[in-house]
């Protein structure tokens, strides 16, 4: 923590050059000439060189404007307490304009918003003609369009050191605030739309966003005040606000209102933090920090606002009255101005939801909480589900006016997309209410603008991103089930949802609304959440279908299994699943063996919905086959294509534990080898399975599957671990024979079934392990890392879902994982036997539990090969024709050369593994790529062998 305080605290020597920056900055603003006193409209004393920083819509306007030299310069937010964080080093003065340009009425039809503009444009004017400036643009101050700001930044080597931002603020006590409670109005409707006369009787709407961007230029001075005073009390403030916004901007939150890293974002935090000093909570030297992130998991400001007022002045607003206005109140000492009244419900639940995971890490005495919080990036595309871009912003003008919100249109200055973002948010958050348990929005941002342009449009921000997070037993439903038709709520329902919505008759017997999304595929229903959000803009918003661009299921694609398939392959292991229920019972109740069977267990990644291209079932084409009666079997014709390859699916047979069973390993297998040809009589017997029986397992044909069951006894492993010592005694030690059967039959089993259970609470874990598997095959690695190993890596996400934040940086050889499917993941050094079979200098693995001391999912590859492809070239290509891959002729080499896969016709690594090292994608590559060995360019006796 303090290492990282360094880091992003500003030197001392830095300090002295932004101070002598703003001392010149000081000297040039008092030296300003004056103006004379024109019409606010009257804007040709500007030179051309100027644009006033301002939209002007309606432009015409009262009042009267004239440029005095500022009363008074203060530099106001985190600078002065000391923290402010590079790489952005802001500071913020306020700049006190007189009281004498100022006129009665000020406070209405953006008049003092011009006269701000104005004031700021003159500024800009003079102080682009000075040397000492690097640049001199305008920008929004959180991308209001009401409150534009001027920055300005050093010349030369430190223009990167320091933006300035001047920030024009009224006289005190100019205003009286009384005007700008959140029920009054301050902007009338016949100006706004430009009418002569304002229509008889019709009340004015209140204008809280307005008011309050008025009131906070106000408060500049005392909020310095206020906060400098705590500052010294509590000295821990500090530290715990640096780190905060440490927290944020990985998060990019830091623009967010009340959270932001400007003078206002400081205000609120620091009185945040005052709010909450009375119990501190201290995690890992967060200090303040942690109290801020405990709050806002825990309270909602959406239903309970908070207000440091000390006074009970009966006739300032109540907390009840800013709810009525603002959709987040955190209300300031002063009792006027809400410090969240920017910030829409969306955004500060997805503060709230993050708050909430940091609270669960810093909890877990397990995890590395200073990596997973304060080192690690988390922008919105790693933290939704789905996402989706509005590219054409400009239709949100469309949409106010379908929505008729003319009120907040005169509230926010004119600007559609704030006044249009909390509907939208509000009516997708409705549409998806079982399916999302967040919905959420990416911050408007304006870019800066030279002096001499003119101020960036509503439309100006590009494309808004907003995302999508899902619960996942309700993400896929195709059913949205309304009210009783004859229900007062059944009308709202259908003019919610349009066309779609149409009467349903339920099991129950109930007539209810519904609407129905069409989906025939799981990846199709997985998009329907795409439909509601497309229909939902297009008919409360006349958002068109073109404007939004959906990202929910890009890579999809590559776990198909051909281009004309229609899903993405969970259909098919649903299918392999049953078809191995359906087998396991008939084991269970096969009658006539003479040992019973115990357990029946998968081990095929099919069977725990993790194979990237699950199996298909293949029936014979009969005319493409010659029967040979005899012996029952099918022989492909010469003349017609080869049949195709059907990859076996493994299953383990248990039986039961006899007396009975001889202590000798030989014995053992003559066992089971008579178990499995007794079992493929059984079978064919009962149930009429075709069934092809062979010493270490029987081949079972059915539903188009090949299941290969493997008989197993329990004892068989330990018997493989006694050893006979030279003195006769005999003692029990693991060998490669009776680890690689542990692995066989209990490990992989007992990994299969519990992974299969993960699959069914987490939907996604399934096409997530597919997806990481192909990509890992993609980069040629597929010899380097284990199925299984990637399998638990993904489980470990899903597990504890925060984890995904750190995979990327983790170096596994000295940070190891260690999954734990009955409970939590655990992560730190696992214990490892002196005695390890495998590499123990440089390699990754995973455990899993409860055999936590011993790495049963190992990987014994050198860190340095894993690695390869990414630091140096590949020195030959071997280009494989895909129409004689050998997948598609495995099976004639099997049945006639006596072959166990086609891959022992030729092995690269086998025969050149002395010289090379190689890498292919075994899901589809076409390429494998060879990388010499060093020690294959050294002088070698020459010799001669077969």
């Amino acid at each position: 923590i303090e290492e990282l305080l360094k880091e992003v605290t500003l030197k001392e020597t830095k300090k002295k050059k932004i101070d002598a920056f703003l001392h010149e900055i000081n000297s040039l603003l008092s030296a300003i000439p004056e103006t004379p006193e024109t019409d606010i409209t009257d804007q040709t004393w500007l030179p051309k060189g100027v644009k006033v920083p301002f939209l002007q819509v309606p432009f015409n306007v009262k009042g009267k404007f004239r440029f005095l030299p500022p009363d008074e310069l203060s530099v106001v937010g985190s600078y002065l307490l000391g923290t402010c964080i590079k790489p952005e080093i802001n500071v913020d003065v306020a700049v006190t304009m007189p009281r004498e340009i100022f006129q009665d009425k000020d406070n209405l039809n953006q008049r003092y918003h011009r006269k701000r503009a104005l004031y700021l444009a003159h500024i800009a004017q003079h102080l682009s003609k000075e040397n000492l400036f690097g640049s001199v643009k305008f920008a929004y101050m959180n991308s209001n369009h009401l409150k534009p700001i001027l920055l300005l930044r050093p010349q030369g080597k430190d223009e990167k050191l320091v933006t300035v931002r001047l920030h024009a603020c009224p006289a005190p006590n100019f205003f009286k605030p009384s005007r700008f409670y959140p029920s009054k109005n301050n902007v009338r409707t016949a100006w706004f739309l430009e009418q002569s006369t304002p229509k008889e009787g019709a009340a004015e709407p209140a204008t809280p966003h307005y008011n309050n961007s008025i009131l906070c230029d106000t408060v500049l001075l005392s909020h310095l005040h206020f906060l400098s005073s705590v500052s010294t009390d509590f000295p821990g403030m500090k530290d715990g606000l640096a780190l905060l916004k440490v927290w944020l901007n990985q998060r990019q939150l830091s623009k967010v209102s009340f959270l932001s890293g400007d003078w206002t974002g400081f205000a609120r935090v620091g009185k945040l933090m005052v709010w909450l000093w009375a119990s501190p909570p201290c995690h890992l030297g967060w200090g303040s920090g942690a109290a801020l992130l405990m709050m806002t998991a825990t309270t909602d400001l959406c239903v309970t606002g908070i207000s440091l007022a000390k006074d009970t002045d009966t006739c300032l607003p109540a907390l009840a009255d800013f709810h009525h206005a603002f959709e987040v109140v955190f209300v300031d000492p002063s009792g006027l101005v809400n410090l969240c009244a920017d910030m829409t419900a969306s955004k500060y639940h997805q503060v709230q939801f993050e708050a909430k995971c940091s609270m669960e890490i810093l909890d877990d005495r397990m995890v590395d909480g200073f990596q997973a919080l304060l080192m690690t990036s988390k922008p919105m595309l790693r933290t939704f589900d789905h996402v989706f871009h509005l590219k054409h912003v400009s239709k949100l003008q469309s949409a106010c006016k379908k929505m008729e919100l003319l009120n907040e249109l005169m509230d926010r200055g004119g600007n559609y997309v704030a006044a249009a973002l909390p509907f939208i948010i509000s009516l997708l958050t409705r549409g998806l209410a079982r399916r999302a348990l967040l919905v959420a929005h990416s911050l408007p941002e304006t870019p800066e603008w030279a002096i001499d342009a003119e101020p960036p449009k509503h439309k100006d921000v590009g494309s808004l991103m907003f995302g999508i997070l899902f619960a996942p037993e309700f993400a896929a439903s195709k059913l949205e089930k309304g009210p009783q038709a004859d229900r007062p709520e059944a009308t709202d329902f259908r003019t919610f949802w349009g066309e779609k919505s149409e009467l349903r008759r339920f099991q129950d017997g109930t007539i209810c609304e519904a609407v129905v999304w069409e989906a025939s595929t799981i990846c199709q229903k997985r998009l329907i959440p795409e439909q509601i959000v497309r229909h939902l803009l297009k008919l409360h918003a006349d958002i068109p279908e073109s404007s939004i661009c959906y990202t929910g299921a890009l890579l999809e694609s590559v776990i198909k299994n051909g281009k004309k398939a229609l899903g993405t392959g969970e259909e098919d292991m649903v299918s392999v699943v049953c078809s191995y229920d359906d087998l396991s019972r008939k084991l269970w109740n096969l009658e006539g063996l003479p040992l019973t069977v115990t357990a029946v267990q998968g081990v095929h990644p099919a069977l725990r919905y993790t194979d990237v291209f699950p199996p298909v079932p293949m029936k014979p084409i009969y005319s493409f086959h010659k029967q040979v009666k005899i012996r029952h079997l099918l022989l492909p014709s010469e003349e017609k294509p080869c049949p195709a390859y059907i990859t076996p699916l493994k299953i383990i047979c248990h039986m039961e534990g006899s007396g009975q069973w001889p202590q000798d390993k030989e014995a053992i297998k003559r066992i089971k080898a008579a178990f499995h040809l007794q079992l493929a009589e059984l079978l064919h017997q009962q149930h009429q399975l075709i069934c092809r029986p062979a010493v270490t397992h029987t081949d079972v044909y059915k539903d188009g599957y090949v299941f290969r069951l493997q008989v197993a006894y329990h004892r068989e492993p330990l018997i493989l671990k006694e050893v006979v010592t030279p003195e006769g005694m005999l003692k029990y030690q693991d060998t490669e024979e009776s680890q690689r059967l542990e692995l066989e039959i209990l490990h992989q089993p007992h990994l299969t079934s519990s992974l299969h259970g993960l699959q069914q609470q987490h939907p996604a874990f399934g096409s997530t392990c597919r997806l990481a598997k192909r990509w890992i095959s993609a980069q040629l690695l597929s010899d380097n890392i284990s199925e299984e190993c990637v399998d638990l890596l993904v489980a470990s996400l899903f597990l504890h879902p925060w984890k995904k934040q750190l995979f990327g940086q983790e170096d596994f050889p000295l940070y190891s994982v260690s999954v734990s499917l009955q409970a939590h993941v655990r992560v730190g050094s696992v214990p490892t036997k002196e005695n390890r079979s495998w590499n123990c200098q440089a390699q990754q693995y995973a455990c899993c539990h409860p055999q936590q001391t011993e790495a049963v999912w190992e990987e014994g590859k050198d860190r340095n090969v894993i690695k390869a492809f990414t630091f140096c070239p590949y020195a030959v290509f071997l280009l494989v024709n895909p129409l004689e891959m050998w997948s598609s002729w495995s099976w004639l080499m099997q049945r006639y050369c006596g072959l166990s896969d086609a891959t022992s016709l030729f092995s690269p690594q086998e025969a050149f593994g002395d010289l090379a090292l190689f890498f292919y994608d075994k899901h589809g590559g076409e390429v494998i790529a060879v990388l010499w060995k060093p020690s294959s360019f050294q002088p070698q006796p020459f010799k001669v062998s077969f």
